[in-house]
């Protein structure tokens, strides 16, 4: 389950479970949330609690009358690139990108930023821009 903020919107999304293979695919069920901080109050007290916070900026790009989209994505720890779509578009516009699926990686931020402090052991447990210092 994640709550995301975007500005001055707020969603919940379900995330089940994915598939890891050539492609990553998972179902996502996602709403718009009104007052996240009243959401926030109630997971809590249903006893939830955050488990890892994430910044991201991230730029989205589509050619039209192509089947998927292109994002670019702004972390603490670098840039990534997302391909979402059909699985041969992704192939195809990976290519386009000078990418093999040798560069594809399929986990999670918070998989790879686990992966990410491993190497700096100084890195804060949550990723986000203010206690990293990187852009």
């Amino acid at each position: 389950m994640r709550l995301r903020r975007a500005g001055a919107r707020a969603f919940l999304t379900f995330k089940g479970p994915g598939t890891r293979e050539r492609h990553k695919s998972r179902e996502e069920i996602e709403l718009e949330i009104p007052d996240p901080g009243t959401l926030t109050s109630i997971l809590e007290r249903l006893g939830y609690s955050a488990v890892f916070r994430y910044e991201k900026y991230r730029t989205k790009f589509a050619a039209p009358g192509e089947p998927g989209i292109v994002t670019l994505d702004e972390t603490p720890m670098g840039v990534f690139l997302e391909l979402e779509g059909p699985a041969v578009w992704i192939d195809q516009a990976a290519e386009r990108l000078a990418f093999t699926p040798a560069d594809y990686l399929t986990g999670s931020y918070a998989s790879l930023y686990r992966e990410y402090r491993r190497a700096h052991e100084e890195a804060p447990m949550n990723m986000v821009f203010g206690d990293l210092g990187t852009a």
